[in-house]
């Protein structure tokens, strides 16, 4: 006998009903189970990409002799951030020290800063894009722009340069490296100070920084040389009581001030004590001016045989660097120290063009007419007749240069201090000034480097008392500078036409 229950058609569909129901309720269940799992995934996701802060050491150096810098390296590992840019990645020095010493802090990688993140660096007053009345170029006015090395290549063709310049100043930068002493500086003797400087300002001309990859141990290593002299002595020297004290400051204050400039303009995170000796070495400057607005050996601000105008051009060059650099010294106002040095080097200028060693017409220099130039032209008086008197003399007179031919301060053909100062003064003024003296430098400067790098041995002028090690440096960095002063300078426009 067999049981069974047959269907009623009211059955059936109440049957087919219920399916429905768990079909519905199970589907839903699924959702809400995948709903969960992704929501769960997601944060473990968001906690696993919170970065963990950098690694901070500060290296605090011991007191007395300056110890050889070495950059010291980071044991924790960090990782580099992804960058969907081609933006290479580079390192940043963060300053977290306090100690009364430069300090060489540890690096971590970050990506290059973008353009918008400089707003330039040019020379000052009436500098920038000239109008011809002779305050012309300027450092440009987007530090990115020196740093790009398509946009340096176009600036060195269209004012009339060459590949090999760019060529030239690389194989320099590269044969410095090497000459880089321990302790972070450059050169020997009694003006290491004024040798860093100077080496300094040929790598931040080519926008070598802390940053950079292939230089920038070495211009970290010389920054904080630089900066440890400043903090434990009254001026940025390695020998304070030395009479030519005027020179080493004002050469490594101008890098400072420029270095400082870097920093802030390009974000990097500054060096330590870096703005304070900046400042205290500024108002050095400004209270050593004396009353006629000269600046005189040892820093005696007081009317003597000793106010010259080489040793106001460095200063001037320091000032000039400083305001820029938005530097707010205590001593004084930047602006009327520079209007006080535009009346002393307008009373150093010659009916012919020339400019005297001394005010009122003491000891006229074929070497001085280049400084009288710059000097005016960076306080904002690049169109006074004492600025224009010089730029004709250097338009007729200078008109070749043959490297290593003739020796003293009067042969113009192999004096690279001259020459440093009047490359900057043409470029500055523009026009058929910029390329008669173009055509006089640029062959002869390439001409006169070595296959390492080194430029021959020739007068350089005024570096006497330089040792041979220093007088090297010395070389080298003039005559790189002047091959850089095609991107770290824009032409005036002479009378009104622009030559390249």
């Amino acid at each position: 006998m067999s049981l069974h229950i047959e269907s009623t058609d009211e059955a059936l569909e109440e049957l087919k009903k219920q399916r429905t129901k768990t079909l519905a309720a199970a589907i839903s269940v699924s959702f809400l189970g995948v709903a969960l799992m992704g929501l769960l995934l997601y944060l473990v996701h968001i906690i696993a990409a919170i970065p963990e802060d950098p690694p901070m050491v500060a290296y605090a150096t011991q007191e007395g002799d300056n110890p050889d810098i070495d950059t010291p390296e980071v044991t924790q590992t960090t990782q580099r951030p992804s960058s969907s840019s081609a933006a290479a990645q580079v390192k940043v020095i963060a300053a977290v020290a306090s100690a009364d010493v430069a300090v060489v802090n540890p690096d971590i990688d970050v990506e290059i800063p973008t353009e918008e993140l400089s707003t330039g660096i040019d020379i000052g007053d009436g500098f920038g894009i000239g109008t011809g009345d002779g305050d012309g170029g300027g450092i440009p006015g987007i530090v990115s722009k020196r740093c790009d090395l398509n946009d340096r290549m176009k600036r060195i063709t269209e004012n009339g340069g060459t590949p090999q310049c760019e060529e030239a100043v690389v194989k320099s930068l590269r044969w410095l490296k090497k000459q880089q002493n321990g302790n972070g500086s450059w050169g020997d003797g009694q003006f290491k100070a004024s040798m860093t400087g100077i080496t300094l300002l040929a790598y931040l001309a080519h926008c070598e920084t802390p940053l950079s990859e292939e230089f920038g141990e070495n211009v970290l290593k010389g920054i904080s040389f630089l900066v440890d002299l400043g903090m434990k002595n009254p001026v940025i020297s390695e020998q304070p009581g030395l009479k030519e004290v005027c020179y080493d400051h004002a050469v490594a204050t101008y890098a400072l001030c420029e270095a400082y400039t870097f920093c802030k303009q390009m974000d990097i995170p500054s060096i330590s004590n870096l703005e304070r000796v900046v400042v205290k070495a500024v108002d050095r400057i400004l209270d050593a001016q004396c009353p006629n607005g000269g600046w005189a050996y040892s820093y005696n601000n007081r009317i003597n045989p000793n106010i010259d105008l080489s040793v106001t051009g460095w200063n001037v060059q320091a000032l000039k660097a400083a305001e820029h650099g938005g530097i707010k010294p205590t001593k004084g106002e930047i602006r009327t120290a520079l209007r006080k040095a535009a009346m002393y080097c307008r009373k150093n200028v010659m009916p012919d063009g020339k400019f005297s060693y001394k005010e009122n017409g003491e000891n006229p220099r074929s070497s001085l007419v280049g400084v009288g130039v710059l000097s005016l032209q960076m306080t904002g008086n690049g169109s006074d007749s004492a600025a224009r008197k010089g730029l004709d003399w250097i338009k007729n007179n200078v008109k070749t240069l043959e490297w290593g031919k003739g020796s003293g301060t009067e042969n113009v053909k192999s004096n690279l201090y001259m020459h440093y100062y009047c490359v900057q003064a043409a470029m500055n003024r523009g026009g058929d000034v910029w390329a008669s003296y173009n055509k006089a430098f640029r062959d002869a400067v390439l001409g006169g480097q070595k296959p390492d790098g080194s430029f021959s041995n020739n007068d350089t002028g005024y570096a006497e008392c330089l040792s041979g090690k220093s007088k090297n440096i010395y070389r080298q960095c003039l005559a790189t500078l002047m091959l850089e002063t095609y991107y770290r300078f824009l032409p005036g426009t002479g009378e009104g036409t622009k030559n390249s």
